[in-house]
């Protein structure tokens, strides 16, 4: 008599750790169909009786809960791709590295120096008219315009933001600056300096 208590409460062991380990079997093919790309439905485990109906809708609530926590649970996104693949695609890699990037800096670059070189041409005409002092502020601000035009194109070439708007926005900006027009004029024909 004694052993038929004993018997049962084995019996309710050994049922409970079934129950428990087919549980945990069914939790992880839940999470394994969840980290699926396609999130195609599986088999259930096997057929274990009136206990495996009892834990199905537990199972199926924690599928549930783990679906509402992760909103894109059907697309799978790049981590999991590299996990599922187990190695990194270089190929997206170069392609990604190679994305144009926007040349407007550049642009800006070049049309600053354009803008710089056609005030600075502005100014020498009204120095030969005769008018000295506009001319020299004109100077003033053609010099500020070189410096941004350089900045702008030294970083749109650096950058790759319009790397040759950028080169030819620098090198038009450098002769366009009145000081190294001034300094060539020195340098190369001084006596048309004096005949200013």
């Amino acid at each position: 008599m004694a052993s038929d208590p004993q018997q049962r409460a084995a019996a309710q062991r050994a049922a409970a750790q079934r129950t428990a380990a087919q549980r945990a079997a069914m939790q992880r093919a839940a999470a394994q169909r969840a980290a699926a790309p396609g999130g195609a439905a599986q088999r259930p485990a096997a057929p274990g009786g009136a206990a495996q109906r009892a834990a199905a809708p537990s199972t199926a609530q924690s599928r549930t809960r783990a679906g509402a926590a992760r909103p894109g649970a059907g697309s799978a996104g790049d981590f999991e791709r590299l996990m599922q693949r187990n190695t990194v695609d270089t190929r997206t890699l170069a392609t990604a590295g190679r994305r144009r990037r926007n040349p407007v800096t550049g642009k800006i670059a070049l049309g600053l120096a354009v803008v710089s070189a056609a005030v600075d041409a502005s100014a020498f005409a009204v120095f030969m008219g005769g008018d000295t002092t506009f001319a020299f502020g004109i100077c003033f601000v053609v010099v500020f315009l070189t410096l941004i035009a350089a900045v702008l194109g030294f970083i749109a070439a650096v950058g790759s933001f319009g790397r040759w708007y950028g080169v030819v926005g620098v090198v038009l900006a450098f002769f366009a600056n009145p000081v190294i027009l001034i300094v060539l004029l020195v340098v190369v024909a001084p006596e048309a300096l004096s005949g200013m």
